[in-house]
């Protein structure tokens, strides 16, 4: 019977340590390439994608057939697709209030006298103590809550 006898382990040879030039010149590779991935992150991440202008403009409620529901909402529409004014009826840029979105709406003063005082109740649902629609307008940050009131003041109708 043969004998087998242990393999001698496979001799190494020490490989010689790098010089500081060498590890430097490494260790700049290595750093350039990390750069370029993170660069090219960075641009995937924030590419500029193109985005089509869209006007928003809130949908006209035609619930009821009732004159005044639809001026009101007329006046809603006039006032998302313009411009609002917080102080004044009108101004030099074409801005308007809800007050005056109304009177361009209406046909008549019984009409325009009506949807002023739906549009009050509307407001006092939410704020008992307003005294009048300019004093709440001015107090508003934005044309949202003018345009919501007149659509509630719509439904009321």
């Amino acid at each position: 019977m043969a004998t087998l006898a242990p393999a001698a382990a496979p001799t190494r040879t020490a490989t010689p340590a790098l010089t500081l030039e060498e590890r430097l010149t490494l260790s700049g590779l290595a750093m350039n390439d990390r750069l370029g991935g993170a660069g090219v992150q960075y641009d995937v991440r924030t590419a500029h994608i193109e985005i089509p202008d869209v006007e928003i403009s809130p949908p006209i409620l035609v619930a009821n057939g009732q004159p005044i529901a639809r001026l009101l909402e007329r006046a809603a529409h006039r006032l998302a697709t313009g411009r609002w004014s917080r102080h004044t009826a009108t101004d030099s840029t074409g801005a308007i209030c809800p007050l005056h979105a109304i009177h361009l709406e209406a046909g008549s003063d019984r009409e325009e006298g009506e949807a002023r005082t739906l549009l009050l109740q509307a407001i006092r649902v939410e704020d008992r103590n307003v005294v009048s629609i300019p004093y709440w307008n001015s107090r508003q940050s934005g044309s949202a809550a003018p345009i919501r009131m007149l659509q509630a003041a719509a439904r009321l109708a």
